[in-house]
């Protein structure tokens, strides 16, 4: 069945299927979004720049906003079976929110919505929500004698961009010494991809491309088509962590400390762009322990759809 389910899972992994247009059954028993009460929930909200003149403007450039979000919901006891006290569903519903982390928990994430759909290939996807203010009962009537509850949730996105499950390519080499060979790089989504290397110890050569060519095309190609960055990373960081996410040291050891004097002062520059079909880029080692040398390049998937956009 063509269509979309949409769960809300909370910071505890309860899951609330709230729409069931693709699986046509599962959904929770009670809970359901509202027609007409679902906004903002497709297209990731931009910002556009543009110098303006005496000949019009020029394009300068662009940047993702937060997502602000309205759900609607509709819950009624009834439907959850006898016996059920009222407000029940309503009460563990809106627990599965709140407008700031929790400070005493450290594992504490917000609740996701997660989307699910045939009509892509990079299912499900999903994306953290917080309250942005206080949902809205609905209080013409009393909704606890009536218990059928209709609420409004306000939340925003920090991060807009959907995720789905990021990809790994691994290289790995045994024993003391030296080697090489090949990672495969791509990026089937919509944006830009902010990939993220994890080495243990050796003198490592990776790729760092310039890209070029049409969507679905690209390549390594231009000025810095060849370009390579040499980080050492010493026995003592028990490995390290180079990134180009934002808001991220950009090289690090696995517990987290600065680790900036092994990229020698050079960074990794250049993302992996949108629609980029998998290409093998060779990587080196030299200087290897004895337990062998590896090194995993996590990339990403972002979308500024919960469905479709893919390569």
């Amino acid at each position: 069945m063509a269509g979309i389910d949409i769960t809300m899972i909370d910071p505890a992994g309860i899951r609330f299927m709230v729409h069931a247009g693709m699986s046509g059954s599962g959904r929770e028993a009670g809970l359901t979004l509202t027609s007409g009460g679902v906004k903002a929930l497709m297209d990731a909200p931009i910002e556009t720049e543009w110098i303006e003149d005496t000949e019009g403007a020029i394009f300068s450039g662009d940047r993702f906003l937060p997502r602000d979000l309205v759900l609607g919901f509709a819950m009624a006891d009834e439907l959850v079976g006898a016996g059920v006290t009222p407000g029940t569903v309503e009460d563990q519903f809106r627990r599965a929110f709140s407008s700031r982390p929790d400070p005493w928990n450290p594992s504490f994430q917000h609740t996701r919505i997660e989307v699910d759909s045939e009509l892509s290939t990079h299912t499900p996807r999903w994306l953290s929500v917080q309250l942005r203010d206080a949902p809205d009962m609905e209080m013409e009537t009393d909704p606890y004698s009536k218990r059928v509850f209709k609420i409004a949730y306000e939340l925003r996105a920090a991060q807009p961009l959907w995720e789905s499950k990021k990809d790994v390519s691994v290289f790995t080499k045994s024993g003391s010494g030296s080697g090489s060979g090949f990672v495969t790089v791509s990026n089937p989504a919509d944006t830009a991809c902010r990939h993220t290397w994890i080495l243990t110890p050796g003198v490592w050569t990776l790729p760092d491309p310039s890209w070029l060519g049409a969507p679905g095309h690209r390549a390594p190609a231009g000025e810095f088509a060849s370009r390579t960055v040499m980080v050492e990373v010493k026995a003592s960081y028990g490995g390290l962590r180079i990134t180009r996410e934002r808001r991220k040291l950009h090289a690090s050891t696995l517990t987290g400390q600065n680790a900036l004097s092994a990229m020698g002062g050079k960074w990794i520059r250049f993302d992996i762009p949108p629609h980029t079909p998998p290409t093998q880029l060779p990587i080196s080692v030299t200087g290897a322990p004895s337990s062998g040398a590896r090194a995993e390049i996590h990339m990403p998937r972002l979308w500024t759809r919960p469905v479709g956009m893919e390569l």
